[in-house]
């Protein structure tokens, strides 16, 4: 029963994802999403509902600007104004970017800042929840030590060229189709751009079979347990 919910849940933040596409209000787009995404954890973790932001993360003087999903520490201070927050980074478990297409430059971008948080807060779970990537699947998990061998045909653990060290995980929600290179002699080779990156003690572990949402759940159970 469980995996079906999670297929179901994956599903409709598919579904609502395109369904706002329909709505010409680009203001807006972004926004609906997320709230959309709050509104599935707080209906499946009830313990985090009064503790899910949305808001600006400061430390030391420093500002870190704007995210998507924060998760703040239990017994600390809610300081929500107008459904925003403006909250040290020391009072935070989770720090997640939602992201409908996002670019490989974002996601540099949020390894960066991913490292910074954790130099004040080491402890802090840094994620990336996007909907789909605006690039290939292979380079995202190549710069996560991932090389896919088209002999075998899957990913293997290659750290060549890795970027990524302080994201915590990246969730990909795309269910399209991702061809891997062309051989005109031989059939495509094929796989679904949706995936998973946890980062453990050293390097990544991949998870590319659905349902992803779990995972999302997961994480921020994860670091609601790490940060008490």
């Amino acid at each position: 029963m469980v995996g079906y919910l999670f297929e179901y849940i994956d599903d409709l933040l598919r579904l609502q994802s395109e369904a706002v596409d329909r709505y010409n209000h680009k203001g807006v787009l972004g926004d609906a999403r997320e709230e959309f995404v709050h509104s599935e954890i707080k209906l499946r973790i009830d313990d985090l509902a009064s503790r899910l932001h949305k808001g600006e993360i400061f430390c030391k003087g420093k500002e870190y600007g704007q995210h998507d999903i924060i998760l703040r520490k239990k017994d600390t201070l809610n300081p929500s104004l107008g459904g925003q927050v403006r909250i040290d980074s020391h009072d935070c478990a989770a720090v997640i970017e939602v992201k409908t297409n996002a670019k490989l430059t974002e996601i540099r971008d949020f390894e960066e800042k991913s490292k910074q948080l954790k130099e004040n807060v080491p402890s802090l779970i840094c994620g990336m929840f996007c909907y789909k990537i605006s690039g290939k699947t292979s380079t995202v998990l190549e710069r996560a030590g991932f090389k896919f061998d088209r002999e075998y045909q899957l990913f293997e653990e290659n750290s060549d060229k890795k970027q990524y060290e302080n994201i915590d995980f990246i969730l990909c929600l795309d269910d399209q189709i991702e061809i891997n290179g062309v051989d005109h002699d031989k059939a495509d080779i094929t796989y679904s751009k949706g995936f998973f990156l946890k980062k453990g003690n050293e390097d990544y572990q991949l998870h590319h079979a659905a349902p992803f949402s779990k995972f999302l759940f997961q994480e921020l159970k994860r670091a609601d347990e790490l940060n008490r």
